[in-house]
């Protein structure tokens, strides 16, 4: 039904700095990915920390309990202790960031190896060759698959099968010595539970992805819908100084849309909708959220942007609803209300409220198919 068009980014100022040929295809699944991103909350979070701490407590035990007779030679208990003592130290760190910032992918990665490489120092200093630390990895394994997807429980496949690789390299005649049917048998059961584990977690992981766009995507447009914006754009104004500080935040709504549909039916207003949404997603980049807010209506938030920079991705998406209105000899028209954080307000509901009251005189004061600018704010708003 629709031609493809070249999607333009634009840097903080507006200007476009890239042509690419990306279709409405490519931008369902761009706003697809971001919906499916999976955040664990503190509480999800203070539980795994508590779990990691009870192993390095376990695993203390398992140490002094045995004594030196439990170490290798090349180790001591003193070390063993040391180490652990350390990885104790890093979990509570961990904890610790954890609970000021929840989201942060770098440290779901870092702790899973600092998991490893703990396991990993334990299996080697074991006298014993069938060392818990094996089971670790298990734990490890199933652990951020089952929380974080497919890609960290690959991630975490890949590190315990290089380290238990390395283990066996490193205590080779050890195991050569013990080398039996049941030993065999285990690494067969040890495969097939860790596929196992996969299968499930891929079936798991399309069941969220599924759930999730359902959730957060509007399916006319492909955009996020209301809730799923208001939830990602909050994130934006309790920390705005990590996003350039100046955000800015635009509301359009569409002119003469219930002529549309009363004069050529809801079929012809369904691809009024879909037009607006590509001239929009044409004209943002990927950091910035646009959602089709309700019926004919439609908010952009903006991080890292100007007003002036607003102003101009503003014009540009009213001249392209614009061209295609015409060309398709369709009557509408857009009015669009422009404001940002924190001249129009000190907080997403009351910078949209301003832009809202700005793009209602648009409609009203100015007879439509404008683009105006919120009034500043009182300074205790």
């Amino acid at each position: 039904m629709y031609t493809a068009r070249r999607h333009n980014r634009r840097d903080c100022g507006g200007r476009r700095t890239s042509d690419q040929p990306h279709g409405f295809a490519h931008r369902l699944g761009r706003v697809f990915l971001s919906a499916s991103v999976r955040r664990l909350s503190w509480e999800d979070q203070r539980a795994q920390y508590w779990t990691r701490l009870l192993f390095c407590g376990l695993a203390l035990m398992y140490f002094n309990v045995g004594g030196e007779i439990q170490v290798r030679a090349w180790a001591s208990l003193s070390l063993v202790n040391l180490v652990m003592a350390a990885y104790g130290l890093q979990i509570l760190f961990f904890m610790w960031h954890a609970a000021t910032r929840p989201h942060a992918p770098w440290r779901q990665h870092l702790t899973m190896w600092v998991d490893i490489a703990a396991a990993t120092f334990a299996a080697l200093a074991d006298a014993t060759l069938s060392s818990p630390g094996f089971l670790v990895f298990l734990m490890v394994i199933l652990g951020n698959g089952m929380r974080y997807g497919l890609a960290l429980f690959g991630e975490a496949v890949v590190g315990c099968l290089g380290a238990s690789i390395l283990i066996v390299w490193l205590r080779l005649p050890d195991y050569l010595g013990m080398f039996s049917v049941s030993a065999v048998f285990f690494l067969v059961f040890f495969t097939i539970i860790v596929l196992y584990s996969y299968s499930l977690t891929a079936k798991i992981e399309r069941a969220r992805s599924k759930l999730a766009h359902e959730r957060n995507v509007d399916a006319l447009t492909g955009m996020l819908n209301r809730r799923a914006l208001m939830e990602r754009a909050s994130g934006l104004f309790q920390s705005p100084e990590s996003h350039g500080g100046e955000i800015v935040v635009m509301f359009a709504d569409l002119d003469g849309f219930k002529a549309v549909n009363d004069t050529y039916g809801h079929h012809v207003g369904d691809r009024v909708l879909v037009a607006v949404a590509e001239q929009i997603l044409d004209n943002v980049r990927d950091v910035d959220l646009v959602a089709r807010y309700g019926g004919d209506e439609f908010l952009l938030v903006l991080p890292r942007t100007s007003l002036t920079g607003g102003e101009i991705v503003a014009q540009r998406v009213r001249r392209g609803i614009n061209e295609w209105a015409r060309e398709n000899k369709i009557d509408f028209n857009v009015s669009i209300g422009l404001g940002s954080y924190p001249a129009h307000g000190r907080d997403l509901p009351s910078v949209i409220a301003s832009v809202d009251k700005a793009m209602y005189r648009s409609k009203t004061v100015h007879g439509g198919g404008g683009i105006l600018h919120a009034e500043t704010a009182p300074v205790d708003a």
